[in-house]
């Protein structure tokens, strides 16, 4: 397993400092190890006090990594004081042709506390940038370092310029905004070639951690051997997903959420296994096939807090209908519904904790049995505005929401049909079996 060594300063509140670095390391299937700076009393809100760990302890902890534990990249995060920056200089000094180093230059925590005294800073510039193959400023922390200010996207490259004649191999610029809708990263690299990494920006204040994962999610993928100009590419997406799920944890700042990805992936693949369980179960009831619809039925499971229908898991090509069976035409994927991902989006708007739905052919019948058992609500496609119907898979989501401001906790809702429109009827479950059971329990009394 690939080694990351952090050294950085602890966050008692866990969103920055070698906590987070050791969330993302984890996160991108690196081991990370540790040496600690200086110990901070912090929240969201503020950094109350700053414990300066000893150098000597400081430099015992990184050689006790480098002699049985040899890291694959070094991250320096936090380092405080003058007489810390010559330890982990004394440190690592050898090193810098055989091991990658990423700086973060941590001048200031998000909450406004100096994270690096004032006259430490010359000897932060002149024994530390030298020693980085990357540099990793924000913009303030660019105009810094650069002794500029940076307005425009040319601005950014020329301070990147400037911080490449301190020492630094190659330097990335983050989060320039100027005046777009878009937020860009700039990388110099050693050859002054430049590389944007644009996302679109994100409508929140500042996020407390989004640096330390930028610079641990950099060093972890060139842990792995990712060359440099792609693995800020890759940490660039990454960080992005994390500040987009940021956490709202204290009353302060919103803290990154580098494991986000993580949990998504499981719970992706937990989606896909229940809802091929389901699907497998529904289509071996022996009179499923009588409630297929013309336009065959699908089978959805939503992630949590769903957004659109690429969060949505279904049956690619639905479940049809084969004589007097019913088969599912292919794989569960994600994105593979279009109506039945729509109506559950829209469902879980209202009621956010029934994630699966299903579509049934619409008869009177069916509607009574459902009647009896569940509770009902419907809709009238007839009176759909014209500018809903304008809009492109947008009335599927109106007619639901139309039938739950009648019934909030309707659990199936259908429809009549209009002009070209075939009638449907749609389950709602909490997940796929409850689905499944509401189904059996309709032919059961169909």
């Amino acid at each position: 397993m690939k080694i990351a060594l952090s050294i950085a300063g602890s966050d008692s509140g866990a969103g920055a400092g070698i906590q987070a670095d050791l969330k993302m390391f984890s996160a991108l299937d690196v081991y990370g190890c540790t040496a600690i700076t200086a110990i901070t009393a912090q929240n969201t809100k503020q950094v109350a006090e700053i414990f300066e760990i000893s150098p000597s302890m400081v430099e015992r902890q990184i050689r006790s990594v480098m002699m049985d534990m040899r890291p694959n990249a070094i991250k320096i995060g936090m380092v405080y004081s003058s007489p810390i920056i010559d330890a982990v200089y004394r440190s690592l000094k050898k090193t810098t042709s055989q091991i990658p180093i990423v700086l973060d230059p941590i001048l200031a925590a998000g909450t406004g506390a100096k994270l690096l005294r004032r006259e430490a800073y010359k000897s932060f510039v002149s024994k530390l940038v030298p020693l980085s193959t990357l540099i990793t400023p924000n913009r303030m922390e660019a105009e810094k370092l650069a002794d500029t200010v940076i307005k425009t996207e040319n601005d950014a490259i020329e301070a990147a310029k400037q911080i490449k004649k301190l020492g630094a191999e190659n330097v990335i610029v983050k989060g320039g905004h100027f005046g777009s809708a878009h937020v860009t990263d700039l990388l110099v690299d050693t050859e002054d070639n430049i590389t944007r990494f644009t996302n679109p920006r994100l409508e929140m204040r500042e996020i407390h951690g989004s640096g330390c994962n930028f610079s641990s999610a950099v060093t972890a993928y060139i842990t792995k051997g990712t060359a440099l100009t792609e693995a800020c590419r890759m940490a660039n997406e990454y960080v992005h997903t994390a500040i987009r799920n940021a956490v709202k944890i204290g009353r302060g700042l919103p803290i990154a959420n580098p494991l986000s990805a993580v949990y998504r992936d499981a719970n992706r693949y937990h989606i896909l296994s229940e809802l091929q369980h389901a699907a497998e179960q529904v289509s071996m009831l022996d009179s499923f096939y009588r409630l297929i619809p013309e336009t065959q039925s699908n089978f959805a499971y939503a992630l949590l807090n769903a957004s659109d229908i690429s969060d949505v898991a279904a049956v690619r090509g639905r479940i049809i209908k084969i004589e007097n069976t019913a088969v599912p035409a292919s794989y569960i994927k994600f994105g593979a519904s279009s109506h039945v991902a729509s109506a559950l989006i829209a469902y879980m708007s209202v009621n956010p904790d029934f994630r699966s739905a299903i579509n049934i052919r619409f008869d009177e019948r069916i509607v009574d049995v459902c009647k009896s058992l569940f509770s009902v609500a419907s809709y009238d496609r007839t009176k759909e505005p014209k500018k809903i119907k304008r809009k492109e898979g947008s009335t599927v989501a109106w007619g639901i929401l139309a039938a739950l401001s009648k019934n909030p906790l309707a659990d199936v809702i259908y429809h009549t049909g209009d002009i070209g429109k075939e009638p449907m009827i749609c389950l709602f479950g909490r997940n796929p079996i409850e689905v499944v059971n509401k189904i059996k329990a309709i032919l059961k009394n169909y």
